[in-house]
Formats: structure tokens, C-alpha cells, sequence
């Protein structure tokens, strides 16, 4: 099983947002059996109430912390968003490896 962090655009439409990704996420579960999904959106605003399209640099460190902990971080490149682009710089500055929705949809997670 790998640990997997869903990277996805959030502050422009977070219910929207939040919708379209857990949607994805569902399908490659449906595919691929041996992922254990992080989606931020449902983790932080669960959690911890934060109004619709707050944004404060803690919830960067959040992210980061959570990052450490994960195998793979995945995400859209036809979809960003100025966090998605902190997300994938974090996993890169970690080392951790990164892939793109299509490849993960097609493939899964391996290594």
C-alpha cells in the first residue's frame, strides 16, 4: 500500500473543488487497490473549519508536514493552482516522487 497525496486546485471553488477531486480519487481507487489517499481538502477543512477559500500560510505548513509522510504526491498539470505549485515543489524539495493524474489513472503507484 502506498500513501498518496491528491495535489488539486482548492481556493477558486473549494466545494466545486473538493467535489471534482474526491470524484477523481474515486475513480483510481475503483483501478487501483493499493493506495491509501490523502485529499487535503476533506483532511484540513474538516478538521479544522476553516471558512470556504481561506488561506493562511499555516495550512502550507500542514501540507508540507503531511507531504513528508507520503510515498507519492499526484497531481494535474492542465490544473494548478498557486498551491498545487507550493504541493509539488515541497515533494520535489523532499524527494519524494510525483506523477501526474493521467499516469496514476493508467499505471497506479508502484516503486
Amino acid at each position: 500500500m502506498k500513501l498518496v497525496y491528491f495535489s488539486y486546485p482548492y481556493t477558486d471553488n473549494p466545494k466545486q473543488r473538493t467535489e471534482e477531486i474526491k470524484n477523481f480519487v474515486q475513480t483510481v481507487l475503483a483501478k487501483h487497490n493499493n493506495i491509501v489517499p490523502l485529499i487535503p481538502h476533506l483532511m484540513f477543512d474538516s478538521l479544522y473549519n476553516y471558512p470556504d477559500g481561506y488561506n493562511n500560510p499555516q495550512i502550507l505548513v500542514l501540507e508540507l508536514e503531511t507531504i513528508k509522510r507520503c510515498d507519492f504526491l499526484v497531481f494535474d498539470p492542465d490544473n494548478v493552482s498557486s498551491g498545487v505549485l507550493w504541493e509539488v515543489a515541497f515533494a520535489k524539495w523532499l524527494g519524494k516522487p510525483v506523477k501526474t493524474f493521467e499516469e496514476v489513472l493508467e499505471n497506479g503507484v508502484k516503486g
